[in-house]
């Protein structure tokens, strides 16, 4: 069975910053589930 850790980010505007954001978490092993109003919901298999 597969653990997932959950994050919740908020990242104003839909401008350069927000890519170079979403970049970096996609390096980290985040991947995107859901953006709501500008909160950013993540999850990644947890590492033990």
């Amino acid at each position: 069975m597969k653990l997932y850790e959950y994050k919740c980010v908020h990242i104003w505007g839909l401008t350069k910053k927000t890519t170079r954001i979403l970049n970096e978490y996609g390096k980290e092993g985040w991947e995107l589930v859901q953006v709501v109003s500008g909160w950013y919901y993540f999850k990644r298999v947890k590492q033990v």
